[in-house]
């Protein structure tokens, strides 16, 4: 008899399992019957009965198996289905098991399983992609200017290599981003730590963005409370404050004004940063801090290296155990949180002194 056949029936191996183990008992039920009969200890009457009594016992066992037995081997037979079609490569499939059971805690685990691999599949291929445009750009933009060079008809090499080395630029800050993207995402970045003033690396991010600002006819203001104490990575957290103050300067109308705020909220340090830009998109808000994640579908290179700014600042806050989100307000508002430095303990003067 062929497993499908046996299937067809009910008699899967989880039957047949469940039908031994209660013909077992049986049968170990009726050599002790038969050891009883010998000692003397029943009659023949009696054995008699209970043997007959035994035969539909049986029955009842071998019933009882396939009964139990088939919804269980249905909803195994589902996952193991399941199974075979992720790792072909199928990772919308989704088991379709609904029990409360330990069978169901593993079919439930194999669905989110799957979601994850999917979303991570999915990220992987949007990020080929904004990679690959993000090269295109530069890359072309070299390829130009080169074969300008090359064949003499660069009017002014000099502004040729000046553009040129723009794009090597552009370039080695995408590389960079990528690769601090995925030391975030792997956990395996060192934040090496110390003592330091928010508010007094937020001033020097302000005014390391002025000439930008300048550039782009935007006015960068900064308030800050005295003293906002944090144990934090300076450089990660640095490049978080140029990363936002640059991105809402680049969304901002000329004429308009990027407010830059840092002060303390009880325990925790808060810094603001909000520009007079249009805001982020409501279909933008919910996956501003994914990776590849851009407002502009334009896709304009000199407003990021492929959406992965604000993902990067994701993780660096996170790192630091803080939050960072969007916030309300005219433009484009993002704020982030990291936990307050402890107070110093006061140094104690030894006796005497």
């Amino acid at each position: 008899m062929t497993d499908a056949t046996r299937n067809r029936w009910g008699l899967n191996r989880l039957g047949r399992r469940f039908m031994w183990a209660s013909m077992g008992v049986l049968a170990v039920a009726v050599i002790m019957i038969l050891i009883a009969a010998q000692q003397m200890f029943i009659n023949d009457q009696d054995l008699g009965t209970l043997l007959w009594i035994m035969l539909p016992a049986a029955v009842a066992a071998a019933l009882a198996a396939w009964i139990l037995s088939a919804p269980i081997a249905r909803d195994a037979h589902r996952l193991s289905e399941a199974a075979r079609r992720v790792a072909a490569g199928d990772l919308n499939v989704r088991t379709g098991v609904a029990r409360n059971d330990e069978l169901g805690d593993a079919a439930l685990e194999f669905d989110r399983m799957t979601e994850r691999l999917d979303a991570v599949e999915k990220e992987r291929a949007l990020m080929l992609s904004s990679i690959s445009h993000d090269l295109r750009t530069p890359l072309a933009a070299l390829r130009v200017s080169v074969e300008a060079i090359r064949d003499g008809l660069a009017d002014d090499p000099d502004a040729y290599l000046k553009g040129m080395e723009h794009q090597v630029e552009a370039l080695a800050v995408l590389v960079d981003d990528l690769g601090l993207h995925t030391r975030l995402a792997s956990g395996t970045l060192e934040m090496r730590r110390s003592r330091l003033d928010l508010a007094e690396l937020a001033d020097e991010a302000v005014d390391s963005m002025r000439p930008l600002a300048a550039r782009e006819s935007v006015t960068l203001r900064f308030e800050a409370t005295s003293g906002a104490p944090v144990d934090g990575e300076p450089a990660q957290l640095a490049r978080v404050l140029r990363n936002l103050i640059e991105n809402a300067i680049r969304h901002s109308p000329e004429g308009s004004t990027v407010a830059v705020d840092v002060h303390q909220d009880g325990d925790d340090v808060i810094a603001r940063v909000a520009d007079g830009g249009p805001g982020f998109a409501p279909h933008v808000r919910d996956v501003a801090f994914e990776a590849f994640t851009r407002g502009d579908e334009a896709r304009d290179v000199r407003t990021g290296t492929a959406g992965l700014g604000l993902a990067i600042a994701r993780g660096i806050v996170e790192a630091h155990d803080g939050r960072i989100g969007i916030g309300d307000g005219p433009g484009g508002v993002v704020w982030f949180m990291i936990p307050g430095a402890p107070p110093r303990d006061p140094q104690i003067t030894p006796a005497g002194s």
